[in-house]
């Protein structure tokens, strides 16, 4: 009886492998055309992108010259006059650029593409980091299914265990009663598990705009986690990479171009007009050339007011980078923390900690079988080998998802 204990539990551990070998392991190899699908078929990066399309629109909109205007009159009055003034008046008048305006104006359209350029790229990996964490909690789903197959599996073997021991006239059944139950309540995890899991797999199917019935393959969590970044390190990369403060960084710009153009538009306008007049009957009476200009000097604090408002907004939205890169840089420090320390609990659980606890449960089935241990201790003890399993392969999720995260916030930019 104890050699078959120990035959089947070798063969839980070989089946484990197996399952491991066969599924898919969320690596980044894996991950990666995840992302890139899920941003190519988001609808929030979809629009994204069109908003940064239109922005580029924008930029070649901006005019160097104004329309021009032209003009028609004709005059009521006797054959004579208007024989003599003419009685059709045309003229034509062209508006001239104001010196930097233009310049001013096409560099403001172009800061705010780049931003919008950013903004996409943010939706783009926000929409990639939502299917890689899903993909990352559906290995753990399967993860945890294998882990609870595995725990039914043993407490078969220790039901047949307990009830040929109950042959024994000297036994009673209370072990194989009590190892039922639990068999009962083992089985009714899994199956919730396995809606947890087909739960997961929809949620990941609507990620990547896929059908929501789609099958997905086992996917399995990488044995061991792989490095984390040091969290000074990515700190001083946020003002180089991340979007969303680039993006900002380009509003900022607009805001330095719309202190120009508040600056050139209190400059006087001036046009350049021709007029001509002649007689209906066909003959030239008069041309004349001239320019004309407004005269801005009137309104001098209007315009003064708003070049000083731009300059605040403009001084205003630099402190705003400055803020948000603060803000990011506490998340970023937060999340290696958090992932160096998922790592960390996720090696210290597979070490020596669930070695020696392996030992020990092995030790007390052998106990139980003679009858030298409880039931009770044997059970606590394969739980807690099930518990430092199950916990150590969360922590790889856990730091997975912690590191997709770091993506969002500070992207690599190779």
């Amino acid at each position: 009886m104890n050699t078959r204990l120990f035959i089947l539990t070798g063969f839980l551990v070989a089946g484990s492998n197996l399952l491991a070998a066969e599924s898919q392991v969320t690596t980044d190899r894996f991950l990666a055309p995840l992302r890139a699908e899920a941003s190519r078929k988001h609808p929030a990066a979809k629009a994204a992108e069109l908003k940064a399309g239109a922005a580029a629109k924008d930029v070649r909109a901006v005019r160097l010259w104004d329309d021009p205007m032209v003009g028609l009159m004709l005059m009521g009055a006797e054959k004579k006059m208007r024989m003599d003034d003419g009685d059709i008046r045309l003229s034509l008048e062209q508006p001239l650029p104001r010196p930097g305006l233009f310049e001013a104006n096409r560099s403001k359209a172009d800061a705010i593409r780049r931003a919008e350029s950013q903004n996409a790229q943010t939706s783009s990996l926000n929409a990639g980091a939502a299917a890689a964490k899903d993909a990352i909690e559906l290995a753990l789903a399967d993860e945890s299914i294998r882990l609870q197959d595995e725990q039914i599996r043993w407490m078969r073997a220790m039901a047949d265990n307990a009830r040929q021991r109950a042959l024994n006239p000297e036994q009673t059944s209370v072990d194989a009663l009590r190892l039922e139950s639990e068999l009962a309540r083992e089985e009714q995890i899994l199956e919730s598990a396995k809606r947890t899991r087909k739960s997961i797999s929809e949620r990941l199917n609507l990620s990547l705009g896929r059908p929501l019935e789609k099958e997905w393959p086992r996917l399995n969590l990488p044995a061991t986690p792989p490095p984390t970044p040091i969290g000074t390190a990515e700190v001083t990369r946020i003002a180089r990479v991340n979007p969303r403060v680039l993006a900002m960084k380009e509003m900022a710009a607009a805001a330095g171009a719309e202190t120009r153009i508040a600056d050139r538009e209190r400059l006087p306008g001036v046009s350049l007009a021709v007029e001509s007049s002649m007689y209906s009957g066909g003959d030239l009476r008069s041309a004349s050339f001239g320019v004309k200009m407004n005269l801005p000097w009137f309104n001098e604090q209007s315009y003064q007011a708003k070049i000083d408002a731009a300059r605040l907004r403009e001084k205003s939205a630099a402190h705003d980078v400055d803020a948000v890169v603060r803000e990011i840089a506490d998340q970023v420090l937060a999340l290696a923390n958090d992932a160096a320390n998922a790592a960390a609990q996720s090696r210290a659980y597979s070490g020596d900690v669930f070695a020696k606890s392996q030992e020990a449960t092995r030790t007390l089935e052998t106990s139980w079988i003679s009858s030298k241990a409880t039931l009770t201790d044997l059970l606590d003890a394969n739980r807690l080998i099930f518990s430092l399993r199950l916990e150590q392969r969360r922590y790889i999720a856990m730091q997975l998802s912690a590191l997709e995260d770091l993506r969002v916030l500070v992207p690599d930019r190779r």
